[in-house]
């Protein structure tokens, strides 16, 4: 990988990478060295976000980035691979090596493998704090001995080792792993502990000896786990905290289920009550700037086509953004953050799996599809939390589809009253096309083979990291959705006052051949590119039966994404997904429409 693959700043001394197992909290080792001015970018050709900060120290300059969390370089897939090329690049200058010290054994298999690298490194033990609270030592003196590269105890909560690493940056390139005959454990290890095992950094350039050895993986895993036991030392038994204590009930196969739920429906609960509270608030507080900017409008520009585009099109583009849109990214930042930085998230994948191997995506996606429910914008956001980007492909479609928010669920209850439509056949469509499609797409973009969830320890958040998380994923909103949202808005409302919708309610023979309804109710569904929940609104002002209410509300529900969720799903995935999203819901609209003309009576 080199310049053309993953542009940096070249004024810097240099690139510092950070390389761990998943969960052994990177991020916050980044944050903690870097402070809370981190950026995060797109790694070249990939969905896959990087976060980045910069580290200052007198007259020199760092890049430090945090990469995907793998357990072996010579191993890995997918994300892991973007980690792998990183850390092989030309142009990193060091590699630190963030360990979990409470799982200190498993940990060091890795860093055993990024020795064999001979790039300049440093080995934090995170979370040294969790470990000392549990009665457990661990000499870090010792293990750089036998490693032969510094070791430092860190703790990203309350800041121990973050002025012993700053003052050792600028002396990293000098930390090259020293090659000896070390004794562990009672064994000798022939060449040192980064003695080449077949996966080496020219091995790994060149692809060969990629695939090791089972005996040669064995060994790795035992040195590992003879300096775990070498330089371990239990100092007391010590009463479990509270967190332990929580953390045992939460893993409860039985109450850890119950407690589970319980906050998945609690933030669900809040974070609809909370657009319900900004949408009234923004809408009411934007008031008097709607009135300033239709004036405006109506001042430079003379009555006609261009006058009722941009008068309607620009304050709806910016109102529907403020006041439902921003409330929601902003809720959903703040709770993707909570999940991730106190555990919660790989608990919810493991209570939830078995449910995200029907579609072949990991337990986690739960929770996007869940959110959906709510508003469908903040759950296309919250498919970050999944693994890879073909599961967010697969939740993305499925919610753009088949899931509709609160706002629809309610229309589509009116309508259902109203004209008295066959609720049955509509949760029967519902459901089916959610199975069905769901299914294609698990041929499509499934990962095959089981699924491995590693249970972090129960944490108690850092507001810092909180906020930097909340911070990075939030501002996007201002650069790209809001510019996005406008300009779209304006372009909707160059097709409606151009009379293209008037024109297929026209098609009034055809629509009811084929679809069994009338030409105005196919407007409705073409309408829900705009708004899902607005487009029972059309049928609430026509005269329909119970049938064609039937026919036309199934439709409507499993139909085109709206306005703004086809703006997150260009900033997420991409537009060429977006594309094939609005290409399969048109498709699946019709399709329903057709095949329940066939079969209603």
């Amino acid at each position: 990988m080199g310049d053309n693959d993953y542009q940096y700043q070249k004024e810097n001394d240099g690139r510092i990478v950070l390389v761990g197992q998943p969960n052994v909290g990177k991020s916050a080792v980044l944050t903690s060295l870097s402070g809370i001015q981190t950026v995060v970018s797109n790694y070249a050709g990939t969905s896959v976000e990087l976060l980045r900060g910069e580290l200052k120290i007198a007259e020199q300059r760092w890049e430090i980035m945090d990469t995907p969390g793998l357990y072996s370089l010579g191993l890995a897939q997918s994300e892991e691979l973007i980690t792998r090329n990183i850390v092989l690049a030309e142009d990193t200058l060091a590699i630190i090596n963030v360990v979990d010290a409470g799982n200190l054994a498993r940990n060091l298999v890795l860093t055993l493998e990024l020795l064999e690298l001979g790039k300049p490194m440093m080995v934090l033990l995170n979370q040294i704090d969790r470990v000392r609270s549990n009665g457990v030592k661990i000499d870090a003196s010792k293990l750089a001995y036998f490693l032969g590269c510094p070791v430092y105890a860190f703790s990203a909560n309350t800041g121990e080792g973050v002025r012993e690493v700053l003052e050792a940056v600028p002396r990293m390139h000098t930390f090259l792993p020293l090659v000896s005959n070390k004794e562990v454990a009672g064994t000798t290890i022939p060449g040192g502990v980064n003695a080449c095992v077949g996966n080496c950094r020219q091995c790994l350039l060149t692809m060969e000896k990629v695939n090791e050895a089972e005996e040669k993986v064995r060994i790795r895993n035992e040195k590992a786990r003879c300096l775990a036991e070498q330089v371990t030392l239990r100092t007391a038994e010590k009463k479990p905290s509270f967190l332990s204590k929580l953390e045992q009930l939460i893993d409860h196969p039985g109450w850890g289920v119950l407690i589970l739920i319980s906050l998945l429906f609690s933030g669900f609960k809040i974070l609809l009550e909370f657009i319900s509270w900004a949408e009234d608030t923004i809408g009411f507080l934007f008031n008097p700037l709607h009135k300033v900017l239709s004036q405006g409008i109506s001042w430079l520009i003379p009555p006609g086509f261009w006058h009722d585009v941009l008068s309607n099109g620009i304050p709806e583009g910016l109102l529907v953004p403020l006041a439902l849109v921003m409330p929601a990214i902003f809720m959903v930042s703040l709770m993707m953050a909570l999940l991730e930085d106190t555990g919660l998230l790989a608990r919810y994948a493991v209570l939830l799996e078995r449910l995200g191997r029907l579609l072949g995506v990991s337990g986690q996606a739960a929770i996007p599809l869940c959110l959906g429910f709510g508003c469908r914008v903040p759950a296309v956001v919250a498919t970050r939390v999944l693994p890879s980007r073909a599961q967010r492909v697969i939740i993305i479609t499925l919610l753009s589809i088949v899931i509709p928010c609160a706002a629809t669920l309610g229309m589509i209850t009116s309508v259902i009253a109203v004209f008295q439509v066959n609720a049955i056949i509509l949760l029967l469509a519902m459901i089916s096309v959610f199975l069905i499609l769901g299914f294609i797409l698990k041929l499509i973009y499934g990962e095959k083979g089981d699924l491995i969830y590693e249970l972090p320890p129960l944490r108690v958040p850092r507001v810092k990291n909180l906020l930097t998380k909340v911070k990075l994923r939030f501002m996007g909103f201002f650069t790209e959705v809001l510019p996005l949202l406008i300009i779209m808005s304006i372009g909707v409302r160059i097709i409606l006052a151009s009379g293209w919708m008037t024109q297929i309610a026209g098609l009034d023979s055809v629509t009811r051949d084929l679809f069994g309804i009338p030409g105005e109710a196919m407007v409705a569904v073409f309408l829900t590119v705009i708004q899902r929940y607005l487009a029972p609104l059309i049928l609430l002002n026509l005269t329909l039966s119970p049938r064609e209410a039937t026919i036309a509300i199934s439709m409507i529900a499993l139909s085109l994404p709206c306005l703004p969720v086809v703006v997150m799903t260009i900033r997420e995935v991409g537009s060429r997904v977006l594309l094939g999203i609005i290409s399969t819901g048109l498709a699946v609209s019709l399709l329903i429409g057709f095949m329940l003309n066939l079969i209603l009576t």
